[in-house]
């Protein structure tokens, strides 16, 4: 019982973080382009390529980590477990 509640606490972690991940990303990237653009006085081309590149650093982090996790998950699990869920 205990390791299922430490496992349990473990992925609220994981897929909290997962949100903060992918705003901070495409926010680093809005703020990278929006530097870029005042520095080349070509308005909000990039930060709007920024903020496309930034969100899509963050949504392949998110789909890593999903991955990554999921896998343990799996892998984790006891042969009768796994036929179960099929």
């Amino acid at each position: 019982m205990r390791k299922s509640a430490t496992n349990w606490k473990r992925l609220v972690v994981i897929y909290g973080d997962l949100g903060f991940r992918f705003a901070a990303a495409a926010a680093l990237g809005g703020f990278l382009g929006y530097l870029l653009d005042q520095k080349l006085h070509s308005s909000p081309i990039a930060l709007i390529v920024g903020i496309m590149l930034g969100g899509t650093a963050g949504f392949i982090s998110l789909y890593r980590t999903v991955m990554r996790t999921e896998s343990e998950i799996d892998s984790n699990q006891g042969p009768e477990e796994s036929q179960k869920k099929n």
